[in-house]
C-alpha cells in the first residue's frame, strides 16, 4: 500500500514538472517580430506579473501537499523481470531496504527539513502577500483621498476667484459710495449751518415767549392755589366727621367678627377634646384587655 502511494506521489510530481515545463516553453515557441509582438509581450508580461504571486503560492501549496505525503517514504521497489526472478529480485531488494534503513535516515531527515522549510516559506510569503494587498488597498484609498483633495482644491480655487471678483466689484462700489458720501457731507454741512442760524433765532423767540408765559402761569397758579387751600380746609372739616363715624362702625364689625371666630375656635377645641377623651378611653380599655389576656396566659404558663 505504501509503495502504491509513493508511486502515485512520484507520478504527480513528474506530471506537474512536465506541465510547468510545457507552460514555460509555450510563450517562447513563437516569437513574431514587429511592434505588435512587442506590445503583446509587454501585455503578457504585465499579466504574468499580476498573476505571479498568487500562482506561485498555489504551486507552493501543491508542492507542500506532495512533500507532506512523501517526505518520510522511500521510492517503491520495482522489477523489470517476471516470474520467479522478479519475486526473488523484489525479496532481495526488500531485505536490502531493511538493512539500509539506517543509511536512508539522513535522507528522510533532509526531506523533513525541506518540507518544514517550505511550509515556513509558504506562511511567510502568504503573510507578505497579505501585507502587500493591504498596502495596495491603502494606496488606492490614498489615491482616492488625493483625488478628492484635488477636486476640493479646484472647487476652492474657483470659489476664491469668484470671491476675488466680488471683492473687486465691492471695492469699486465702495469708492463710488465714498464719493457720494463726501458730496452728501458737503451738502449736509451747508444745510446744518443754515439750520443752526434758524434754530438760534427760534430759540431766542421761544425764550421770550416762555418768560411771558411763565409770568402769566405764576399769577394763575397763585390764585388757583389759594382757592384750592380754602376748598381743602372746608373738605377736611367734613371728612373728619365722616371718617370718625366710619372708623367706629368698622371697629364694631371687626370686634363682632373676632368674637364669632373665637367662639368657633372654642367649639372646635371642645369637639377635639371630646374626640381625644374618647380615643384615650378606648386606648385604656384596649390596654386593660391586653393586660388581662397577658396575665391569663402567664397564669396558664405557670400552672404545671
Amino acid at each position: 500500500m505504501v509503495d502504491h502511494e509513493v508511486e502515485d506521489t512520484l507520478r504527480e510530481i513528474r506530471e506537474r514538472v512536465l506541465a510547468e515545463s510545457a507552460q514555460a516553453a509555450g510563450p517562447l515557441a513563437v516569437q513574431p517580430n514587429g511592434p505588435a509582438a512587442n506590445g503583446a509581450d509587454a501585455g503578457q508580461a504585465a499579466q504574468a506579473n499580476g498573476r505571479a504571486p498568487g500562482e506561485a503560492l498555489a504551486r507552493l501549496q501543491a508542492n507542500l501537499a506532495t512533500t507532506e505525503r512523501a517526505w518520510s517514504r522511500l521510492p517503491p521497489l520495482v522489477s523489470y523481470r517476471r516470474g520467479l526472478a522478479a519475486r526473488l529480485e523484489l525479496w532481495v531488494k526488500r531485505q536490502i531496504k531493511r538493512a539500509a534503513h539506517w543509511f536512508t535516515w539522513e535522507q528522510v531527515n533532509f526531506n523533513s527539513a525541506v518540507h518544514h522549510a517550505l511550509g515556513d516559506a509558504h506562511e511567510a510569503l502568504a503573510a507578505h502577500e497579505q501585507r502587500l494587498a493591504a498596502h495596495e488597498h491603502k494606496m488606492v484609498a490614498h489615491e482616492q483621498a488625493a483625488a478628492r483633495a484635488e477636486a476640493d482644491i479646484a472647487a476652492l480655487s474657483a470659489s476664491f476667484r469668484q470671491l476675488r471678483s466680488e471683492a473687486d466689484n465691492g471695492r469699486a462700489r465702495l469708492s463710488e459710495l465714498q464719493a457720494r458720501l463726501a458730496a452728501a457731507e458737503s451738502r449736509f454741512d451747508g444745510a446744518l449751518a443754515q439750520l443752526r442760524h434758524a434754530l438760534a433765532a427760534g430759540v431766542e423767540q421761544l425764550r421770550a415767549e416762555a418768560r411771558a408765559l411763565a409770568e402769566e402761569t405764576r399769577a394763575e397758579q397763585h390764585a388757583f392755589v389759594e382757592g384750592i387751600r380754602t376748598d381743602q380746609r372746608a373738605l377736611a372739616e367734613g371728612l373728619r366727621d365722616e371718617q370718625r363715624a366710619q372708623i367706629q362702625a368698622r371697629a364694631a364689625e371687626l370686634l363682632s367678627e373676632m368674637r364669632e371666630r373665637a367662639e368657633r375656635l372654642l367649639e372646635e377645641q371642645r369637639v377635639c377634646f371630646k374626640q381625644l377623651s374618647l380615643e384615650v378611653g378606648e386606648a385604656a380599655v384596649t390596654h386593660d384587655r391586653a393586660r388581662r389576656q397577658i396575665e391569663t396566659r402567664l397564669e396558664a404558663l405557670e400552672k404545671p
